[in-house]
């Protein structure tokens, strides 16, 4: 007899409570969305402001990539759609080796950012 799992989501803790947390960021980073549901913000960064907002619409929408199981991360490697991708370093620069080819980390190119990207519009 087979059973149903239901809605359980496995590796991501989302909820619809984002907790932000303001920390110093690596990388010129200013924020980044992570697997427990969480955003890691920049001090430097201005919550309050247009641009602040707009980098928290930003990651609000890699969490809801991660909530719909279309995305998910970890130190070396990127699943996006249900592939993996892994990242790299060379000459200083992280990259991911994405399905639009060998992009920079945040680079437009790779569809999880150019959706996130969008978002900051909306």
């Amino acid at each position: 007899m087979g059973f149903k799992l239901g809605s359980e989501k496995r590796g991501f803790k989302g909820s619809k409570n984002v907790k932000i947390n303001v920390k110093p960021m690596e990388d010129a980073a200013l924020a980044q969305a992570n697997m427990d549901g969480s955003i890691d913000v920049d001090p430097s960064l201005k919550l309050n402001s247009k641009f602040g907002r707009q980098v928290i619409k930003h990651e609000m929408k890699h969490i809801e990539q991660m909530e719909e199981e279309r995305g998910a991360y970890g130190d070396n490697w990127v699943m996006w759609e249900d592939k993996i991708y892994f990242r790299g370093e060379e000459g200083g620069v992280k990259y991911i080796d994405g399905p639009n080819g060998r992009w920079p980390e945040g680079d437009p190119h790779h569809p999880w950012e150019a959706e996130a990207i969008q978002a900051e519009k909306q």
